[in-house]
């Protein structure tokens, strides 16, 4: 039997790792295995072209993974499967599949869902499929046939028996990919807008002997980042510092992602975080009390701060989830969350809708909640009886403001020093800033509701812009250069981090061959003119502005950032250097490079600069 286990994912990134299908692939004989092949899909791709991909296989089972983002799609592109081969069999499972079978049975056509942990329901119905039997009595499986009956959830019986994609070497590895690593399945809260418990509440640890294989393998296969994909990896709080130590004793040179819940952080946990490479990502979701506790999740806002002060004790990078639309809250509500969340000065905060997700306790209940949601994927909160809709869309606003000025704009830095300055709660900040947004006739609607059509480069801009103007109202323009440096500096500082390693040259031409050639500043080196002294904007930049003012004078320099053997620097330069720099555009002769210095002195410096990397050849 040919079998495609296709997977669309959300975009192109380093996250886009078809973990279920590889699982599944895994888990079949190896006779198998030469006829199961994986397939790649992006949402840019047309229906058609999906089909043309799947089809060239000759498959003749078709299993999707389906999530809340393809659902659509796929059950398009299952029809036309359908249409281009009548007799292909069609399946699906995933989180979408088990919480909504039924609905996704009809309207897309499948001959069956597998609810649940797919591994062994997926081999069993191949095994079945091959001899010819009949599917439908399969534990986990619901077909066609029988789509009035239900299907419980399956559960792997036993994790230690399922095999790893990775050190089976279904799932390929390349020197800096990105890894989706399973360390856990289940989840031991039961959140009721959440669906990570999955019909089977409690968490179940997968093998460390695997864990320590699947680690070894990555640091061999030089694996850049790792997206752990465990809930609440801390919970309860020692199997989370079991798996930070086995991750510095096997792997600490990787780039780590975790959730975790800010109520089982202690100082060792902080500690072990502080010493990876990692983020941490923590569900907020409200600052609210009376709004958590009817969804099963409580909050002592104490605590909370107590939990991320360590982790910037331990200069742990952290963000933090904000939903708006729950039960219970409101416009207000929200700001009042939101306030809270940036006085944490969390490195991100992430501000979602509230999805209504088909086998949650709030879709079960959504008439006692009171909630009003699109029935389609994916499911968002179109009210509330006490979020309105307009409320909604206010809110919408200032999340996309807060995304584009916070998140994407690295404010992090200078934002609440920004707060001090005007006066102004973080709240009332991004929402001056968001009726400032929206006012700007220059940009498109667009670029006003969605955040993702951003750079980095062009959010600097319009944060100088934005600030100019409200320190001119605030009769504080004065102020202006040293806001201007705060955040060229901190901008810099954050491109630094993300920037490609400036590689010391392995070899220096000659001088007389230096001097023939012509010469590029590397793309991964970024030169900048500030207003004042980089050292003192270094050493003073977190005062508030005015005593800031009132400490600094004004002196014009350059400095440089670039990142050289894991090592970030951030410099001052000389004038004559930095402007020798930056009329290195790769087409300038070095003759108009060294203008204004001493031969020597210049060809001394030019040598130094293409030593360093700073400088690359483009002849």
């Amino acid at each position: 039997m040919r079998i495609s286990l296709p997977t669309l994912h959300v975009r192109p990134s380093a996250q886009a790792v078809p973990l279920a299908a590889g699982n599944l692939k895994a888990c079949l004989p190896e006779k198998q295995q030469p006829q199961t092949v994986l397939v790649n899909l992006f949402p840019e791709q047309s229906i058609e072209e999906m089909c043309a991909t799947i089809l060239a296989e000759t498959p003749d089972l078709v299993a999707f993974s389906l999530y809340l983002w393809n659902r659509q799609q796929v059950s398009e592109l299952c029809h036309l499967l359908r249409q281009k081969r009548p007799g292909i069999k069609l399946v699906a499972g995933g989180p979408e599949a088990s919480a909504d079978a039924v609905n996704v049975l009809k309207e897309a056509g499948l001959d069956g869902i597998i609810c649940g942990e797919g591994e062994e329901v997926f081999s069993e119905l191949v095994a079945t499929m091959t001899k010819g039997n009949n599917c439908d009595h399969i534990p986990g499986f619901l077909s066609a046939a029988h789509s009035s009956a239900t299907a419980s959830a399956a559960v792997c019986s036993d994790l230690e028996k399922l095999p790893s994609p990775w050190l089976t070497g279904t799932l390929t590895l390349e020197p800096g990919c990105g890894v989706l690593w399973e360390v856990a399945r289940g989840c031991r809260f039961n959140c009721a807008f959440c669906y990570d418990a999955k019909g089977h509440q409690g968490v179940r640890p997968l093998p460390v002997e695997r864990l320590r294989s699947e680690l070894q393998l990555f640091t061999e296969k030089q694996v850049g980042q790792v997206w752990i994909l465990d809930s609440t990896f801390n919970a309860p709080a020692e199997r989370g510092k079991q798996l930070l130590r086995m991750l510095l004793e096997y792997a600490p040179q990787i780039h780590y992602h975790l959730e975790a819940k800010a109520d089982f952080l202690d100082s060792e946990t902080a500690a072990l975080l502080g010493q990876l490479s990692c983020s941490v990502q923590i569900g907020l979701q409200s600052a609210q009390a009376d709004v958590l506790k009817p969804l099963h999740r409580n909050l002592d806002r104490k605590q909370m701060q107590r939990a991320l002060q360590m982790l910037s004790e331990y200069s742990v990078t952290y963000g933090l989830d904000l939903i708006y639309g729950l039960p219970g809250d409101t416009h207000q509500g929200f700001c009042s969350s939101l306030d809270f969340a940036l006085q944490l000065q969390p490195n991100q905060v992430d501000i979602f809708p509230l999805a209504v997700l088909p086998g949650t306790e709030l879709h079960q209940k959504k008439s006692a909640f009171g909630l009003h949601a699109d029935n389609r994927p994916p499911y968002l909160i179109t009210a509330n009886s006490s979020y309105s809709p307009e409320e909604l869309e206010k809110t919408a606003k200032l999340a996309t403001a807060t995304d584009i000025f916070y998140n994407r704009g690295r404010a992090v830095g200078f934002f609440l020093q920004l707060c001090e300055t005007f006066s102004l709660s973080p709240v009332e900040l991004l929402q001056t800033f968001t009726d400032w947004l929206q006012e700007q006739q220059q940009l498109s609607p667009e670029q006003k509701t969605d955040a993702e059509l951003w750079q980095s480069g062009d959010i600097l801009c319009l944060q100088q812009q934005f600030i100019a103007q409200l320190l001119n109202k605030k009769k504080l323009a004065k102020l202006q250069p040293l806001a201007e440096d705060l955040l060229n500096y901190h901008f810099c500082c954050a491109e630094l981090i993300l920037a490609e390693n400036c590689r010391p040259a392995t070899k220096v031409p000659a001088n007389k061959q230096l001097l023939k050639q012509k010469w590029l500043l590397n793309p991964a080196v970024k030169i900048q003119h500030f207003n004042y002294e980089l050292e003192e904007l270094e050493a003073f930049g977190g005062d508030p502005l005015p005593r800031l003012f009132r400490k600094l004078a004004e002196s014009a320099n350059y400095g440089i950032f670039l990142q050289q053997n894991g090592e970030l620097i951030a410099e001052g330069l000389q004038d004559e250097f930095a402007r020798l720099l930056l009329r290195a555009d790769g087409n300038t002769q070095t003759a108009d490079l060294l203008r204004g210095f001493p031969r020597e002195e210049g060809v001394e410096l030019l040598g130094f600069a293409v030593a360093q990397g700073i400088l690359l050849s483009v002849n």
